[in-house]
């Protein structure tokens, strides 16, 4: 009697404790066998177009089907039966929320005991300004409605709206992060990190903050924005090489922050392209946009033929740099690419060469202020050097410190690498409306916070000036235009003085 009241009471406290699960975590039990629906997860955003007024929002759930398909990875039909939307707050009559579209993947779990089905969704978020009573936050969740189960909601987020053109802002970017230990902590200290608001930033970046950044006009003032809005990764995500259960949880590990900040990431050559594209850049994995008053570029170096001298992304990046020299104010131009073209680091032999000589010319060339990579791991600032002219006002800056194992740097340290550090953390680059600053921030436990190690200015050959002119040539034109005026001013005082008939005769 004992034994049966306590095998009653277990049984009970099993059934409350599957059914709390239920409940909290969204995942219904089968229905019919075949369809399995877990509740929207993998949340992340990323910017669409060239202003940053239109944002994606990318969110993904799994079902499977324990069948004999295929064992190769292809396209399926997403399941009709269910439904996938996104719903914001607060009210916006400017926001433009666009259709759901779903695609589905077919992709073997790590047992490949049965297949499972990836459903890829996306919605984009339009005109997205800062202005006057328009909010410059929304918290949002995703849903999945299915038949004779209802209606599976996602956690709640809470997104930023991208800064205007005149508008002061930063950005996060970092490399080769993985899902090993090191990444974790690197993706845990990020995410306390972005967390924050602008009150409680660093001094470094308040204090430049409070002497130059403009203010804006609209009602977003009053809404506490992070230390940064923009998150950029440089290549080599999850490690996946192609295994969805890495991608699954590379994907958990920085969805605390890809949720809350648009998150842009680069190919590397642990990425398989098509899983890459799935989540978090769509082909051509090349594109350039404004942030603030940032202009981002960002290459695909990985695809060898797609960036030679007569390819089509070669070209591209010739017209995008050419067009800037119209663009006015003038912005500061930062590219990116997971390759790095110089360096100290052993990971990869001092550089990618061909990448290099292709495009250390367009760089200094068109006056870019930085390129930013990954591929080795470490972190240290370079300037780059033109081949032929010998001038250096490019940085390179190596950032592949994202928690893959750290290489180690050469004994010797040449007069062009400035800084480095043999370190896992982030860089985080400061535009405001008369400089543009960086610093690094070393992570090196999970229980202390990341601190700046290496901090300096960035110059692109005067940022955000209309016009540049030389001082001294400023000074030089008010001296001659003030001689000028005494002169006709004491010419004017001796002809007043001479009598009328004396001007006659003379």
């Amino acid at each position: 009697s004992t034994q049966s009241t306590w095998g009653t009471a277990l049984m009970w406290w099993w059934c409350v404790l599957v059914s709390a699960l239920v409940g909290c975590f969204g995942v219904p039990l089968p229905q019919d066998g075949v369809l399995h629906t877990m509740r929207p997860v993998h949340v992340n955003l990323r910017p669409v177009d060239s202003d940053a007024r239109s944002v994606a929002l990318h969110w993904s759930y799994r079902f499977a089907f324990p069948d004999s398909t295929p064992n190769a990875t292809h396209s399926v039909d997403p399941p009709a039966e269910a439904a996938a939307g996104v719903v914001y707050e607060p009210d916006d009559p400017y926001l433009q929320l666009h259709a759901v579209s779903q695609s589905a993947w077919a992709v073997l779990t790590a047992s490949q005991s049965e297949r499972d089905y990836y459903v890829h969704c996306e919605a984009v978020m339009s005109r997205l300004f800062k202005i006057q009573n328009v909010p410059s936050s929304y918290s949002y969740r995703m849903f999945l409605d299915r038949p004779n189960v209802g209606r599976v909601w996602s956690d709640s987020f809470r997104f930023f709206v991208p800064p205007s053109a005149e508008e002061s802002t930063a950005l996060v970017a970092y490399g080769d992060m993985g899902i090993w230990e090191n990444g974790v902590m690197v993706a845990q200290a990020l995410s306390t990190f972005l967390s924050r608001t602008n009150s409680s930033s660093s001094s470094s970046s308040s204090s430049s903050s409070s002497s130059s950044s403009s203010s804006s006009s609209s009602s977003s003032s009053s809404v506490e924005q992070p230390p940064a809005s923009l998150v950029l990764h440089v290549g080599d995500l999850g490690y996946a090489d192609g295994d969805p259960v890495k991608w699954d949880k590379f994907a958990a590990q920085v969805n605390p922050y890809a949720s809350a900040l648009p998150y842009m990431a680069l190919p590397g050559n642990h990425d398989d392209l098509d899983g890459l594209s799935w989540r978090y850049n769509p082909r051509p994995f090349y594109r350039t946009f404004r942030w603030g008053r940032l202009r981002v570029i960002a290459l695909n170096t990985e695809e060898v033929a797609g960036l030679q001298r007569d390819s089509a992304q070669y070209q591209w990046l010739v017209d995008t740099l050419e067009s800037l020299e119209f663009e006015q104010p003038r912005p500061t131009v930062v590219v990116l690419g997971h390759k790095t073209l110089l360096t100290t680091s052993t990971g990869h032999g001092g550089g990618n060469v061909p990448l290099r000589d292709l495009l250390v010319p367009l760089l200094i060339k068109f006056k870019v202020a930085a390129y930013i990579c990954g591929d080795d791991h470490g972190y240290e600032r370079a300037l780059l050097v033109h081949p032929e002219s010998g001038t250096h006002t490019c940085l390179h800056l190596l950032v592949g410190s994202g928690g893959a194992r750290l290489d180690d740097f050469v004994p010797e340290q040449p007069s062009w690498s400035v800084f480095r550090q043999k370190s896992f953390g982030f860089l985080r680059i400061l535009s405001f409306a008369t400089h543009v600053s960086a610093e690094f921030f070393a992570v090196s436990s999970p229980d202390v916070p990341p601190t700046v190690i290496d901090s300096f200015m960035i110059s692109s050959g005067g940022p955000h000036s209309e016009v540049k002119v030389p001082v001294l040539l400023v000074v030089l034109s008010v001296l001659i235009i003030v001689s000028f005026s005494v002169y006709l001013f004491r010419a004017c005082l001796r002809l007043s003085a001479v009598p009328l008939g004396r001007r006659s005769l003379s």
